[in-house]
């Protein structure tokens, strides 16, 4: 630990260690490796020299990068083909739950790590490298880890579960839904408004009847419009709490 380092410099140390950028969450957990936590309100003045400081720029919700390093950040342009444009989007709306979530103060994870969202890697904004080991190996190797997005409590159990369907069936997502039927997260679908109905279609089979009260659908135009106001300032408050 080097408590000579200001605020700002042992910031920019996590980011540096981070790709160029990181979530307010993680600053917090990691900036006491390069400096002592003094002060009274330590993670506000985290936030003052984040929000105040030229050497750091917002690229999104809760997320800061080093601003003379933005051009080191991943370029991807919007692709044109059809099934490169749903890859796309899939990362996209990845990327805004995971941002939300680290928001909201919940470890979050991803089996995407190498998708980008605005020009960074799903796996630098998430939290967990790696799905905490919450229940038994097998569950965790064979279904929890290829979840889209995770959010974990501070106890490190799974508060919601989300699933980003493009074109799917649901089928594959609410069968790993049942395989969680035993803990007390809510399971989230995210797809296009008009493919609601055949959501509602597939939880009403019998076979997944164990979770079918507690499957929750949010349409793609929901979450972008959430993550919106969030970035814009106008809530606080996400439509995901």
């Amino acid at each position: 630990m080097n408590s000579e380092l200001t605020y700002s410099e042992a910031i920019e140390k996590v980011m540096l260690d981070n790709g160029y950028f990181a979530p307010l969450s993680l600053i917090y957990r990691e900036i006491a490796n390069y400096r002592s936590l003094t002060g009274k309100t330590p993670f506000k003045t985290v936030q003052e020299r984040v929000q105040r400081d030229n050497r750091f720029t917002r690229i999104g919700v809760g997320v800061y990068a080093l601003t003379n390093f933005l051009d080191r950040l991943e370029k991807i342009e919007e692709p044109k083909q059809k099934e490169e444009k749903i890859e796309y989007q899939h990362a996209r709306i990845q990327g805004m739950l995971l941002e939300m979530g680290e928001l909201q103060s919940y470890s979050t994870y991803t089996n995407d790590k190498s998708k980008v969202f605005d020009g960074k890697k799903l796996g630098l904004i998430s939290s967990l490298k790696e799905c905490p080991p919450f229940t038994y190996p097998e569950i965790i190797q064979q279904s929890v880890r290829y979840f889209d997005v995770i959010w974990f409590n501070a106890r490190g159990f799974p508060h919601k579960i989300f699933e980003v369907e493009n074109s799917t069936d649901f089928r594959g997502a609410f069968v790993k839904f049942v395989e969680m039927q035993d803990f007390s997260a809510r399971f989230v679908v995210i797809a296009p408004d008009e493919r609601k109905t055949k959501f509602e279609v597939e939880r009403g089979k019998r076979a997944f009847e164990s979770v079918a009260k507690r499957c929750e659908f949010e349409s793609y135009e929901k979450v972008e419009k959430s993550y919106e106001n969030l970035l814009a300032h106008t809530s606080t408050k996400s439509i995901f709490t």
